[in-house]
């Protein structure tokens, strides 16, 4: 299958210790793959590397077709213009406002875009998410669920090829989470190509058609949810049992996940 991003024997190493280690993954185009993993495992910094935010120490990394090592200005920059970025503790500009935050990617992919063009760009996905707030205010004047919301906006806003999203429902209330993922559904059926950290059982089950496990720096497993959960691996067993349902037990909650027809997120 088509990959639409590619990691190559790649490690980065952080003060001496592999933050990753040696991983090799090809991510397929089309498909949502959730990550997964233990708290220090490694999976912002994959995710990263794989969106060419955090250079590799050894290996190589590959975006929509392009090597992240030798890729020329120019095309960087057009390819920074087709994937957005969910940040896990948002990574808002602090000097700008909302407006600003929301606008300024939108511009410096369309330059010459009319003003009232931009807005009509994010105003909709505000509004599909219930961001009531006030758009000349600064991040440090919001919730820290208004500032993910304003950081999954920002990555939709230009309908990128390929999104990457690190905890996309932390911080936001229950209907709020909702709307995320009914978003997220929505471009899982149109088949939009996301890469997806989350500790959420549900989210998982709407929304993986591939699990990459990670453990220690180092890919456990990869592959379609079917043949995950059905690991015989006693590490990615356990993993799974803990990461996604903390209460539950492996084969009540977990095989669970492969039940998509009972959708808790039907569609708006």
């Amino acid at each position: 299958m088509e990959h639409a991003a590619r990691l190559k024997e790649l490690s980065v190493i952080y003060e001496g210790y592999p933050v990753l280690d040696e991983v090799t993954v090809d991510f397929p185009a089309g498909k949502t793959t959730v990550i997964i993993g233990p708290s220090g495992c490694g999976k912002s910094t994959l995710m990263k590397a794989a969106a060419g935010l955090v250079p590799p120490d050894r290996g190589r990394a590959e975006l929509l077709g392009f090597d992240l090592g030798r890729i020329s200005d120019k095309d960087l920059r057009s390819l920074r213009g087709r994937n957005g970025f969910v940040f896990q503790d948002a990574a808002l500009w602090q000097n700008l406002t909302v407006r600003q935050n929301l606008a300024l990617p939108v511009e410096h992919h369309n330059p010459g875009l009319d003003t009232s063009d931009v807005g009509r760009r994010f105003e909709p996905l505000l509004s599909d998410l219930g961001f009531v707030g006030q758009m000349e205010l600064r991040p440090s004047q919001l919730s820290a669920g208004e500032r993910k919301i304003i950081s999954f906006v920002r990555a939709l806003v230009s309908d990128p090829d390929i999104l990457f999203l690190d905890e996309p429902t932390t911080f936001v209330d229950t209907e709020v989470s909702e709307r995320i993922v009914r978003k997220l559904k929505n471009l899982h059926d149109r088949g939009k190509t996301m890469l997806l950290i989350t500790h959420n059982p549900e989210i998982t089950s709407q929304l993986a058609d591939y699990l990459l496990v990670l453990k220690r720096g180092r890919v456990l497993l990869f592959g379609t949810l079917q043949e995950v959960v059905h690991s015989a691996n006693p590490e990615v067993s356990a993993i799974l049992s803990n990461v996604l349902s903390e209460a539950a037990t492996y084969d009540t909650d977990i095989l669970s996940l492969l039940d998509r027809n009972s959708d808790p997120f039907p569609d708006m």
